[in-house]
């Protein structure tokens, strides 16, 4: 995604923190705290939680992805708030100005 549209977050440091004790014991939930990192929108980072969430193959309890999830998400929302340059949230439902006549431009393709 495009540097003016990643949401600011407070330093990792201050992220872990929060977290509640034993949350990043294992090497799984390292992996699933790091890929919640590298998301760009409070969006995106729930949508990890729920492909985690419903995977079959995630042995991370519920209770810690929920609070991965609060503590990245709230982190965001704090940062921008303070962002003189506030960003916005993709939300479902929601279209921007920019892509609102994306595809009236675009030609058609297919049958």
């Amino acid at each position: 995604m495009r540097k003016d549209t990643r949401f600011n977050r407070p330093p990792r440091e201050d992220l872990e923190g929060r977290l509640p004790s034993g949350t990043l014991s294992s090497s799984q939930e390292m992996g699933i705290w790091n890929m919640m990192l590298q998301s760009d929108d409070p969006s995106e980072v729930c949508r990890w939680y729920r492909s985690y969430r419903d995977s079959p193959h995630c042995d991370v309890p519920r209770e810690k992805l929920r609070a991965m999830r609060d503590i990245m998400v709230n982190g965001m929302r704090e940062s921008n708030k303070k962002d003189p340059a506030k960003r916005l949230e993709k939300r479902k439902g929601t279209h921007y100005a920019d892509y609102e006549n994306e595809w009236i431009l675009k030609p058609r393709e297919g049958a």
